[in-house]
């Protein structure tokens, strides 16, 4: 019990001294676990967005805006029973699964290119500060 103390002690003592972050596994989780609702929700201010300037010339771009923006949050709904898991696989599986999202919701930028409506390019931007946030948490499991 003693030394289980003293190691506890030691090791805090170790990170204030060197002013290093100290990663707790269950907080990355919940932290995960927050911004993964945060990203569904900017996604579908994504799909709301690209629907409110959906044009007769600009059909199937929304269209193809839309589906990948349901693509991602499916990625990330997936995500949120993979980060219960603690094996090296379903980790792995868990960043692909993050990092698809973030691809998933970058081709709303890539469809409409130069043309790309300032909502959407907010919603998008937003979406993917979120996903990315959520990349570099799921990284340090």
């Amino acid at each position: 019990m003693a030394s289980r103390f003293l190691l506890g002690l030691a090791s805090l003592s170790l990170a204030l001294l060197c002013s290093c972050p100290v990663f707790v596994e269950s907080d990355l989780r919940a932290d995960a676990q927050v911004v993964i609702n945060q990203a569904v929700a900017a996604t579908q201010g994504v799909i709301k967005a690209a629907k409110s300037v959906q044009t007769g010339g600009n059909r199937d771009i929304v269209e193809t805006c839309i589906e990948t923006s349901g693509d991602a949050i499916d990625n990330l709904n997936d995500s949120k029973e993979l980060l219960k898991a603690r094996d090296r696989a379903s980790i792995d599986t868990l960043k692909a699964k993050v990092a698809g999202a973030l691809t998933d919701v970058g081709t709303c930028d890539d469809e409409f290119g130069d043309s790309e409506p300032p909502q959407v390019a907010a919603a998008t931007k937003k979406a993917e500060a979120l996903i990315n946030q959520l990349l570099v948490i799921v990284n340090k499991l």
